[in-house]
């Protein structure tokens, strides 16, 4: 599988417009015109300082947690709003920061094309689960054509979307809570938050000054299958954690019993969420096509750092590769 770039993806690109400072796309496969629509911040390439920053970054991100936390970042942006609407009233917001700074301008934020096509990358890397690499034909296509099902995590995701207003709220106070489940949550889990809780649901100070979430509201949920994709994305939240406390866990079974879930049926969205884990970490360790041995076995101590047993994790490592058609 190629590397995820502007090039790569360019034939799966049937709409790409800059609105504001969010670039909004409509991928559309080829093969089976099955088409998907996703949205991304654009940002400026940034001076010296900014460079700096981003060497510091880099480093971290050379952790698999890191690519878990940043690929779940970006789902949860699509569900709670930040995926579109959501998104476009934050690029407005930029755009309007954009001019103060400016002064008296055109009014309109200016990027690179480069800025731009960053931003179409970053919009297919929100919905990449939906399509897989067919070596055959060098080119992105659908998961469906390619006879592999999503991911249980894209499919529930997919099968059971978070439609309603009140339960995207409802989504993002039971994240903040299990973020702050051991009442001691640091600066850089703020920010982490804040990246994809839109301004509409509250602040992230705003949300954690709320009461935890009663039997009450979470049963005024909408009924079905959406119920479980609130619990689904929360306990990814607390994997990606580098150290799952007793207390997360212990919110997350109070959580499910209040939104009416079995204990098989939440051990099972457990479960969708360790693999969405796994998946990205053997993005990261299959990035180049093949997979260094040391990184694999950072997968594997990844595994078992979230409770997944090495069968489980080598079952998940070759889905990953037939999914992504590599040998």
């Amino acid at each position: 599988m190629p590397e995820i770039t502007y090039e790569s993806i360019k034939p799966l690109i049937e709409r790409e417009e800059a609105q504001g400072s969010t670039m909004s796309c409509t991928f559309r496969c080829p093969a089976s015109d099955v088409r998907v629509e996703a949205t991304a911040a654009i940002r400026r390439e940034r001076g010296a300082a900014g460079q700096v920053a981003d060497r510091a970054a880099r480093s971290v991100k050379t952790t698999l947690l890191f690519r878990a936390r940043s690929a779940l970042s970006r789902a949860i942006g699509g569900i709670l709003g930040y995926g579109v609407a959501g998104q476009l009233g934050r690029g407005v917001a930029t755009a309007a920061a954009d001019q103060a700074v400016r002064g008296a301008g055109s009014g309109q934020p200016s990027f690179s094309e480069a800025d731009r096509q960053a931003a179409v990358v970053a919009a297919f890397q929100t919905v990449a689960s939906r399509f897989v690499w067919d070596p055959a034909q060098g080119r992105w296509i659908a998961a469906q054509l390619a006879g592999e099902a999503l991911t249980d995590f894209a499919a529930q995701l997919d099968a059971a979307p978070v439609a309603q207003p009140y339960d995207r709220g409802v989504l993002a106070r039971m994240l903040v809570e299990i973020a702050n489940a051991d009442g001691n949550i640091a600066d850089e889990e703020k920010a982490f938050l804040a990246d994809f809780v839109p301004p509409d649901l509250g602040s992230v100070d705003g949300l954690l000054a709320r009461a935890p979430l009663s039997k009450v509201e979470l049963d005024e949920t909408a009924q079905g299958r959406s119920r479980e994709t609130l619990l689904m994305v929360a306990w990814a939240l607390a994997l990606t954690d580098e150290d799952l406390a007793e207390a997360e866990q212990d919110r997350l079974a109070e959580l499910a019993a209040g939104l009416g879930i079995a204990e098989a049926r939440a051990d099972e969205l457990k479960r969708y969420a360790q693999l969405f884990i796994i998946d990205q970490a053997l993005a990261a360790a299959y990035a180049g096509g093949q997979a260094d041995a040391s990184v694999r076995q950072q997968v594997i101590a990844l595994a078992e750092r979230i409770g997944l047993d090495p069968e489980a994790a080598e079952r998940a490592e070759i889905r990953y590769r037939k999914r992504t058609g590599l040998a």
